[in-house]
C-alpha cells in the first residue's frame, strides 16, 4: 500500500509519484541520516528511496511537493 502524490510542478516528464509505506529498517536509517546529514537532505533520501526515483529528482521538487511527500511519510515516524 502507498500514497500517490501528484506533482503541481511536474519534473522532467513526471506528474505523479507513488510513494511506498517505509520499513522499520528504513525510518532508523532516516532518523541516524538526520543527525549525520540534516533533515532535508535525510528526507530527500527517504523519498526517493520510496519512490524508487533518483535523489536528484527529488532535488528538484517544488517545495509544495516536498512538503506532500514528507507530510505522508512523516506520519510513519509518530
Amino acid at each position: 500500500m502507498g500514497e500517490s502524490i501528484t506533482l503541481l510542478a511536474p519534473i522532467d516528464g513526471l506528474t505523479e509519484i507513488m510513494l511506498r509505506e517505509p520499513t522499520v529498517d528504513e525510518i532508523a536509517k532516516v532518523n541516524d541520516d538526520s543527525q549525520k546529514f540534516g533533515a532535508v537532505r535525510a528526507m530527500k533520501n527517504l523519498i526517493a528511496s520510496m519512490a524508487h526515483i533518483e535523489v536528484a529528482m527529488v532535488g528538484k521538487m517544488g517545495a509544495r511537493d516536498f512538503n506532500a511527500c514528507n507530510k505522508y511519510l512523516s506520519a510513519f515516524f509518530d
